[in-house]
């Protein structure tokens, strides 16, 4: 969730309840004012009406008015009730349907009778101009919020645009290819110093990064020199007359392992470049032409080991990748699943629909397959490996986002291998 929605989200949260308890409070405060006017207007009729009948002899005065109100009833004298005020109904004759009304009682004593004089205001249309207030309120508070919410998200767009600008200068931020001043001094003390922190921390990034890149270039020089100097040492030496056979085997062994140690080098190299993003950019490879071209270039190979190669090849399959990564990750597929073929096998090579599968006979994994495609994990029957093929398909795959997935068909003893795009 973005920041601006959840600013909007807490503050909608906790302006409603106190928008709610105001409407309620001040519903309540309009009820109170409402009562408290309407006493005073009954007790102050109350004085009028006490005051005309002390003036006005009773034969004089009529005991019934028009509406009722007040009224007036003669009670002994021996009872004396001091004004008091109280909530009534009454049928409103004109709407037919009962009314509140806010009531007082109180006697009247004068030289000839005692009155008891009642008085009455009808109060709930006051009532209903409170709700209708306090609705009214209630909405214009709404409506204040959502004013209130569009403009922080106008503030907010325009506040945080240096930040989402910092942002995207990160998305496409490459390290192999950033400038010497990749953010600009922001006016904004803090974003001025998010920019700063962040500039420093790539600067150190892409120093270290150049250091490492140099030192594996340097490492994988130094290391392939003495190795090529050896590896021609001793095919000179193989070429000796009279050596005799246990020295040629102990020198074609040296070979080998030299050979290995060559191997290894390179796809360590390889695994560290592909890490440190250090191939050119991406570009449409048709997979159909590759991996047509890989089969024919180990079809020797697999003759060789008795091993039959079955191909279903759809054409125009492309794949945005680097070529190069896209026939290592092919080659390193095909020569697994030759390696680690049974005698007198087969592989079946299918490529359709953005889907390479390679399939090969052979038994179970020796470990589990947690395990497969880390480095140097290696089958017990194969010591000349490596153990970095699999590790490399699997970097390569995970370079640029494919779907690299391994099963094993236990009825039929088969590998399973899927790169999907």
């Amino acid at each position: 969730m973005k920041l601006l929605l959840k600013t909007a989200l807490y503050l909608s949260l906790a302006s409603l309840p106190i928008a709610i308890f105001g409407v309620l409070m001040l519903n309540w405060f309009i009820h109170k004012s409402t009562l408290h006017e309407i006493d005073e207007l009954l007790i102050s009729h109350f004085k009028v009406v006490q005051k005309r009948l002390n003036e006005f002899p009773p034969s004089q005065f009529n005991l019934l008015t028009i509406d009722d109100n007040p009224h007036l009833a003669i009670i002994p004298a021996s009872i004396n009730i001091q004004p008091y005020l109280m909530d009534s109904t009454e049928i409103d004759l004109r709407e037919n349907h009962k009314t509140a009304i806010r009531v007082l009682k109180g006697s009247v004593v004068t030289p000839k009778h005692n009155f008891l004089v009642t008085l009455k205001q009808p109060y709930e249309e006051f009532e209903e101009i409170a709700a209708k207030l306090s609705v009214g309120v209630g909405l214009c508070f709404l409506g204040l919020l959502l004013l209130m919410l569009l403009l922080n998200f106008m503030v907010y767009r325009q506040l945080w645009k240096p930040f989402n600008g910092i942002i995207d200068k990160l998305r496409v931020y490459q390290i192999n290819k950033q400038s010497e001043t990749f953010f600009q001094p922001e006016a904004t003390e803090e974003f001025n110093l998010l920019s700063q922190t962040l500039q420093l921390m790539i600067e150190r990034i892409g120093k270290q990064f150049r250091l490492q890149k140099q030192f594996t270039e340097n490492a994988s020089h130094e290391i392939q020199t003495p190795i090529a100097v050896i590896s021609l040492e001793l095919e000179t030496l193989l070429q000796s007359d009279n050596l005799p056979e246990k020295e040629i085997l102990h020198i074609q062994k040296s070979t080998e392992a030299l050979q290995k140690i060559s191997q290894l080098n390179k796809s360590l190299l390889l695994l560290t470049k592909i890490e440190n993003n250090q191939f050119s950019e991406a570009v449409a490879v048709d997979m159909s032409v590759l991996v047509k071209g890989l089969l024919n270039t180990y079809q020797a190979f697999a003759e060789h080991r008795g091993i039959v190669i079955k191909k279903e090849i759809q054409d125009n399959q492309y794949l945005l990748i680097n070529p190069y990564l896209a026939e290592i990750l092919v080659g390193n597929l095909l020569k697994n699943a030759i390696r680690y073929n049974q005698k007198q096998g087969e592989i079946n090579c299918i490529l359709h629909q953005n889907q390479l599968i390679i399939k090969n006979k052979g038994e179970a994994l020796p470990f589990p397959v947690e395990q497969l495609f880390l480095r140097f994990v290696k089958h017990p029957n194969h010591p000349e490996a490596t153990g970095l093929g699999l590790a490399i398909v699997h970097q390569i795959a995970e370079y640029y986002g494919l779907k690299l997935s391994y099963q094993f068909n236990e009825p039929e003893n088969e590998h399973i291998f899927e790169v999907k795009w």
